[in-house]
């Protein structure tokens, strides 16, 4: 273990557009995965016997800067925007910024060019590197395209250990390489995990970026279903600009409420006022809206998503084997057995807290990078 200041294990997540997390002032594009190493990142600074930084991006980026939040510092070295002249400025400032840092273990998450660019430092500095899986396409063989598969590619294959969501992942990364992999084990996504009373639940929630894959027209077909419910959509704007003008259009339905962006430290309650939670994605990684409805005993129907069984196993949700059909009857057998319905928010919430929290996930981590750097054998 860490015993003193001088020895201090230094940690540095690398997460480009996790910005608007720490600054709520900026309005950044982010997804799950910049949120679950946000998330980390504050647990594990809590602990004075660790020094955790961040690199990350600004939109606005003059200069490289450090700013400080609550004992993490934070690196805003990477500029967000895709320019050619951006692209090299990006790379010459994260490998500047980690001289200048010069961390023990670095840890990224989903595929992108910044994962090469992790393991090629680390490699060069006799570092170590934990890659993240984020997404299915993080793990099977035509998952990235172009210049990112080339470097997601390289990374992977350099870490000094791979962190997938659920087995499924650890599988299909398996499956795309023909063998074992022995440096590769799961540790779940973790949330701030507290009880509270519940509340009238008021509406059917959807939630998540306007991505084709995601399939955000489904849910709008759900509302018009049932014109007596309530429904709220929180849609955020993906890159295909013109596709979310559509689903933002095709919203206007009587019994619908479509929101656009809501910053992250204000959407818990939109999960604690949630009946259910709709997810209509073809695929997923482990949707941090998963555990963001169930801390809020918040039940889910899946169209298409599942990862470990989770839903049926632990009935905490129900999956429709992409059936729309069978969705509408979901819904309806919620809507009409209250017992039904206490019984799998309970189950969510129990589930949640003790798979979930992120107080017992960091432990894990912690241990992890501790072994790792001190090349011990890491047994799962």
């Amino acid at each position: 273990m860490i015993s003193s200041s001088k020895n201090k294990l230094k940690v540095c997540f690398v997460s480009h557009f996790a910005y608007p997390l720490f600054n709520k002032e900026k309005k950044i594009p982010f997804g799950g995965k910049e949120v679950q190493l946000y998330l980390l990142s504050k647990e594990l600074a809590r602990n004075n016997d660790l020094g955790v930084n961040v690199i990350t991006g600004d939109n606005k980026l003059k200069s490289r800067r450090i700013e400080n939040y609550n004992n993490l510092n934070l690196y805003i070295s990477l500029p967000t925007k895709k320019t050619f002249i951006n692209i090299i400025k990006s790379v010459i400032n994260f490998f500047l910024t980690l001289i200048q840092m010069n961390p023990d273990v670095l840890i990224q998450r989903g595929g992108s060019v910044l994962t090469g660019l992790c393991a090629l430092y680390s490699k060069i500095f006799k570092k170590k590197f934990i890659f993240s899986i984020a997404h299915r396409n993080d793990v099977i063989k035509k998952g990235k395209q172009g210049l990112i598969r080339l470097s997601h590619w390289y990374g992977i294959n350099n870490a000094d250990y791979i962190i997938a969501q659920n087995y499924e992942q650890i599988q299909e990364y398996e499956d795309w390489k023909k063998r074992k992999i022995p440096n590769m084990t799961v540790i779940k996504s973790g949330y701030e995990i507290k009880s509270y009373e519940i509340k009238k639940k008021k509406y059917v929630l959807w939630v998540s970026r306007a991505d084709r894959w995601k399939r955000p027209e489904l849910f709008l077909k759900l509302a018009k279903l049932f014109p007596k419910e309530k429904f709220i959509m929180i849609c955020n704007k993906g890159r295909d600009i013109l596709y979310w003008e559509s689903i933002k259009k095709a919203s206007s339905i009587s019994n619908l409420k479509f929101l656009n962006f809501i910053p992250f430290h204000e959407i818990d309650r939109y999960f604690k006022e949630a009946k259910i939670f709709i997810n209509t994605s073809i695929y997923e990684g482990f949707p941090n809206t998963f555990i963001q409805a169930f801390k809020n005993k918040t039940p889910v129907i899946s169209l298409n998503v599942n990862p470990d069984e989770i839903l049926t196993k632990n009935e905490i949700g129900i999956f429709c084997h992409d059936d729309l059909k069978k969705m509408e009857f979901s819904i309806n057998q919620f809507f009409e057995n209250q017992e039904l319905y206490d019984s799998y928010s309970k189950n969510a919430f129990s589930y949640v807290k003790n798979n979930h929290d992120i107080k017992h996930i960091s432990k894990k981590w912690l241990l992890l990078c501790e072994k790792i750097n001190d090349n011990q054998k890491i047994i799962k």
